[in-house]
């Protein structure tokens, strides 16, 4: 018989909330402030500095100790997580991200419900030597041979872990939440005008591409900005030399969330993704949603959710990126403003996260029949 009362949710992976750093805590934060508004009880671990133990948009948000490194910072923090959640009332314990996985089958050998969402082949990243990487690979192989349900964030990741390993694996992506463009208000005192810069957002890692990006825009002759929101952690030397390859129309505000992030978004001539790596870019899904026609790189996780509606050129090819950018600048604004809107369109049907809530609590319930 299905339940229809709240369900008892533990999350483990994020860095907490709010989200002010990651996709996954974004993510985290979007689907479950809607599923306490549900009536469920949700449950966030995190860690400092990112969270503070308290009440947050419905959600308990509970902070647990770690060891602050690049290496051990997650590792510890949700090895003590699944101890807490193992040994608590939970009727779902939900892991994001493939080094939290690895942690999984304690649960599952107490008999508890859980549920992995894979949101990137991590082990891909450069940053990671070669003993993370082989423990984040077996991340992903215990996750998908223990946990109840398997989450995959893009229908290319779905489809080859599936292949892969098996078995069943649930499509449930990212997403954004369709709003009306705010007033260009608080980005004005960056210095900048609406309509007049490139807008391109994330961590500062090398598999966003940034580098590509800047190199490819001092060859540009154009008067337009170019905006880089984000920030580094363990990764300052790759800031550092994003800076250094910067010209004097670039512009590096930090990382900035909420109403500025979204005046940022609403009100730039067009937004650019130069990613060698995803998963599925909340970023690129986000600028979508306030109908920006976009520029990204061609690779598959990019191209599922762009895809005949982007311009694109060949990742990791700066002089490929820079005849793209300049095709962006020069197209007329009829055009970009119906690229916009398509993308708002597909959005509208695929990525809004209230339909992604409606997937994954089925997924939850389906586990507790």
């Amino acid at each position: 018989m299905e339940r229809t009362d709240g369900i008892r949710i533990a999350i483990i992976g994020s860095k907490g909330l709010p989200a002010v750093f990651g996709g996954i805590e974004r993510h985290v934060e979007e689907i479950g402030r809607r599923l306490a508004g549900r009536g469920h009880r949700v449950t966030v671990f995190g860690r400092r500095p990112f969270s503070t133990n308290g009440e947050y948009l419905g959600m308990e948000v509970r902070v647990l100790p770690s060891i602050p490194t690049k290496n051990l910072e997650t590792a510890t923090n949700s090895l003590i997580a699944t101890l807490h959640s193992t040994f608590e009332p939970f009727d779902i314990i939900h892991y994001h991200g493939i080094g939290p996985s690895l942690f999984c089958w304690i649960p599952v050998a107490y008999k508890k419900k859980t549920v992995a969402t894979i949101h990137a082949p991590d082990y891909r990243q450069r940053k990671w030597g070669g003993i993370a990487s082989v423990l984040l690979r077996l991340g992903e192989r215990t996750a998908v041979r223990n946990a109840g349900g398997i989450v995959a964030v893009s229908k290319l990741m779905s489809r080859r872990l599936g292949e892969r390993y098996g078995r069943e694996i649930t499509y449930i992506p990212n997403g954004a939440t369709l709003q009306e463009a705010p007033d260009f208000d608080e980005a004005a005192g960056l210095g900048l005008e609406s309509g007049r810069y490139i807008l391109t957002v994330g961590r500062f890692i090398y598999e966003r591409g940034f580098h590509t990006l800047l190199d490819a825009f001092r060859t540009i002759d154009t008067g337009m900005r170019l905006v880089i929101v984000g920030d580094a952690r363990f990764e300052e030397r790759y800031a550092a030399s994003l800076k250094g390859l910067a010209d004097e129309r670039t512009l590096f505000p930090g990382y900035i969330q909420g109403p500025l992030l979204s005046e940022l978004y609403a009100h730039c001539a067009f937004y650019v993704l130069p990613s060698l790596l995803e998963g599925l870019p909340i970023s690129l899904i986000e600028a979508m949603s306030f109908a920006r026609p976009v520029l990204v790189s061609d690779i598959p996780e990019n191209m599922e959710v762009a895809e005949g509606i982007g311009t694109t050129y060949a990742a990791g090819d700066a002089g490929d990126l820079a005849r793209a950018l300049k095709e962006m600048l020069t197209m007329g604004d009829e055009e970009r403003r119906e690229r916009g809107w398509r993308g708002r369109e597909r959005v509208e049907e695929e990525y809004t996260w209230e339909h992604i809530t409606d997937r994954l609590e089925e997924l939850y319930r389906s586990l507790l029949v």
